[in-house]
């Protein structure tokens, strides 16, 4: 029997990127990438995950309809809690489903969590952008992952930060500012206007980035056994 696998994550743009790392990694046709908007919701925000967490774990796992779920979440809001409030708000969700939860959110970056369900459901997955220790977004996993030894792609990383720096006005927040800068990298790539699977598509990343590995490694625990890839 086929498994089913749920990678959840906030937008299109995440989408997109994980649609070209799971391709790499050899996942991405057993493991559908999911936003809110795929549920119905009439938007993808990240304020929407407990909800669908009682939807996947809850009425599917539950059933038998659903056999692994991964959780990627930005953790940039400005609300006064950062990294931590959003373990917080995801983990009091799977809580409610009776998952074992630590009672403090681990701080080793780069290995994201794994949590074991006390009625014998599958685990579940959960990824804070960009380490799972620190504050931000996937744009700040982008940007820390870049091959900075490729010359060119140096020089426009270099540039996008003195560009964003130097901005005479900013009509957005100081947490978008990785935003901000990668869009800028991106948008003088071969081929401008790419959306952010390029950076994986475009070998833009240093495979041997330590926060890149760790994501990759997560993936393939929350997916055990479904890549297509042979891997050592």
């Amino acid at each position: 029997m086929t498994k089913k696998a749920v990678l959840l994550v906030e937008g299109q743009g995440d989408v997109l990127f994980f649609q070209a790392l799971l391709r790499r990694e050899g996942l991405l046709d057993v493991v559908d990438i999911e936003p809110p908007r795929s549920f119905g919701f009439p938007s993808d925000s990240v304020s929407l995950f407990p909800k669908l967490i009682e939807i996947l774990v809850g009425k599917r796992m539950s059933t038998g309809n659903l056999d692994y779920l991964g959780v990627v979440a930005d953790a940039d809001h400005t609300s006064g809690g950062g990294v931590d409030s959003r373990w917080s708000a995801i983990t009091e969700a799977l809580k409610k489903q009776r998952y074992r939860i630590p009672k403090n959110m681990p701080k080793l970056a780069n290995t994201g969590s794994i949590f074991k369900n006390t009625d014998g459901l599958p685990p579940v997955g959960l990824w804070l952008m960009p380490n799972h220790a620190n504050n931000g977004m996937l744009e700040d996993l982008i940007l820390g992952a870049a091959d900075r030894e490729n010359p060119e792609q140096s020089s426009l990383l270099n540039y996008a930060d003195r560009v964003v720096t130097d901005l005479p006005t900013r009509l957005f927040g100081s947490t978008h500012e990785s935003k901000a800068k990668t869009y800028s990298w991106l948008a003088w790539q071969k081929r401008p206007g790419q959306t952010l699977d390029v950076a994986i598509n475009g070998e833009l990343l240093d495979a041997e980035n330590t926060s890149l590995k760790g994501l990759v490694a997560w993936l393939h625990q929350v997916f055990p056994g479904l890549s297509r890839n042979k891997r050592p």
